[in-house]
């Protein structure tokens, strides 16, 4: 593949910003004394920060890599991924949910849970998230290895090897506050370098006008420039984007993804951590056209050369942004994108790997090894990011032969636990009936559900496949109808029981007690 050819401005622009992000990370650690200050930054980031730390959590290499292949694969649907996905379920996590979460001094999700209903319904899902943060971390390093050869004609695993690198060092010495800290740094960064993608994208084809003429003129792309799709598309009908995307995929992310809440629990109040969300919020609705558009402006470019996506083979999807930016970005434009692909990477790395530290500490590490000291439990941690950055690597190869892009890889990942993690979350705070027999049962019926659609395509052959957002629609169904089937005929806990853990049930404080 053509690669790009950086000269010394170049250079020196990615220099910079590494050495910055690496730099701040390790003049974080002079704060870093106990677990607390690891995993929540000691309760002491400021909203702004924060509310750039959700942005690129969110955003980062999988989504630029990603988005810009579907976005040349399917148009602008992909944009509901932030229109219908985001706007409202993080609004909904900033003035309903959070404030449980924070109210009840948890660390991470699966410890609500636990507190809530008992502790086999925590560890379950922080192996499920332990599982699932170690694949998103081989998509990332995928990411990262597909733009490398690109941008610098590095191997796969060169590219993965200094990638990780990079990210593991101050991961792994400043822990939450160095993460979200270079985050904010890499969150301007990242909305520069898409920018720069998608202006001179268009003024090298005319316009939105000649990417409209372009993309129309295409024997399979009908349905291209529509946001809503026919109801029998085989990937996004529109009835899958509303019920699946909207009402499950988007909301179980934003209120019960790992990466995410942690954030918003190490800042320095609910007030703050709310404002943070509502920031998110208005950061992130220039991304779908940030991250979208360049697929089109792809399409419209490189159709000769890419052809048809129904007839591709492995892995060239995940090319569509790398050749984009080879054909298109002058010297130090060029260096500046570099930097944005680089934050993207670093962004999205440092959030899981910290995330995933604090979880299998909090859930999985503390119940069976407990009563040692915070010193402990604070090194272990730090040793974790090391550990999860080797199985993510070795996730990486093994991502790019099965998914059509890494996009759709993280989305599918997700659909094996999100609409059972929803249904659980909801269940759990805005009722008091639901017991921890029905969790029990709602969780494993729900999981049981994805894992079955998913399994279709492998016994029936690839024409069989179910979309994932109908597997998160229906998993999330699932789990609703047997937890609540199940806390009919089962006895729940008293009150006193789910104090402070269910919205209708005040704290001590609030009642007066």
């Amino acid at each position: 593949m053509e690669t790009a050819q950086l000269q010394y401005l170049d250079m020196a622009l990615v220099a910079i910003y590494l050495a910055t992000v690496v730099g701040v990370g390790i003049w974080l650690t002079r704060g870093v004394k106990t677990s607390q200050d690891y995993f929540l930054a000691g309760k002491t980031l400021p909203w702004w920060a924060v509310g750039m730390s959700l942005v690129v959590s969110d955003i980062g290499a999988k989504d630029m890599i990603g988005l810009a292949a579907d976005g040349y694969r399917y148009g602008l649907v992909m944009m509901n991924f932030d229109f219908i996905g985001c706007a409202f379920p993080v609004l909904a996590a900033a003035f309903l949910f959070m404030p449980f979460l924070w109210i009840a001094g948890v660390y991470t999700v699966p410890e609500y849970l636990g507190r809530r209903y008992n502790g086999a319904v925590r560890t379950f899902f922080a192996l499920l998230w332990a599982c699932f943060m170690m694949g998103t971390v081989g998509t990332i390093l995928v990411s990262a290895a597909v733009m490398f050869e690109a941008l610098l004609g590095w191997n796969f695993w060169w590219s993965v090897g200094v990638t990780a690198v990079v990210v593991g060092v101050f991961t792994t010495t400043g822990g939450l506050k160095a993460v979200v800290l270079t985050d904010a740094i890499s969150c301007v960064v990242l909305i520069v370098g898409a920018a720069l993608i998608c202006i001179l994208g268009l003024q090298h084809v005319g316009g939105w006008e000649g990417v409209q003429t372009t993309v129309s003129q295409l024997d399979w792309t009908s349905h291209h420039l529509h946001l809503v799709l026919p109801a029998d598309h085989p990937v996004f009908p529109w009835p899958a984007v509303l019920l699946g995307l909207g009402f499950v995929l988007g909301p179980a992310y934003w209120i019960g993804n790992q990466a995410i809440v942690q954030r918003t629990l190490g800042a320095g109040s609910q007030n703050q951590a709310r404002a943070s969300y509502v920031f998110c919020a208005v950061l992130k609705l220039f991304f779908p056209v940030l991250l979208v558009l360049p697929g089109l402006i792809g399409l419209a470019l490189l159709h000769e050369q890419l052809g048809d996506p129904s007839q591709w083979t492995e892995g060239v999807a995940n090319r569509v942004l790398p050749l984009l930016v080879v054909k298109l970005l002058p010297t130090g434009v060029l260096g500046i994108v570099v930097g944005a692909f680089l934050a993207g990477v670093v962004a999205n790395l440092d959030s899981y790997i910290n995330s995933a530290s604090t979880l299998v500490i909090t859930d999985l590490y503390r119940p069976l090894v407990p009563d040692r000291t915070d010193a402990h439990y604070l090194r272990a941690g730090q040793a974790l990011v090391v550990v999860f950055l080797l199985v993510g690597i070795a996730f990486a190869r093994i991502i790019q032969p099965v998914f059509g892009s890494v996009f759709e890889a993280f989305q599918t990942f997700m659909t094996f636990f999100q609409g059972p993690l929803l249904a659980l979350l909801l269940l759990g705070m805005l009722t008091r009936r639901t017991t921890s027999s029905g969790a029990l049962v709602g969780m494993l019926l729900g999981v049981g559900t994805a894992v079955a659609l998913h399994s279709v395509r492998f016994v029936l052959g690839a024409e069989y496949t179910v979309s994932y957002l109908w597997v998160a629609w229906w998993s999330f169904v699932a789990a609703v109808t047997g937890a609540v089937v199940v806390s009919l005929f089962t006895r729940p806990y008293d009150e006193e029981r789910l104090r402070g853990l269910v919205c209708w049930i005040p704290t001590r404080e609030e009642s007066g007690s």
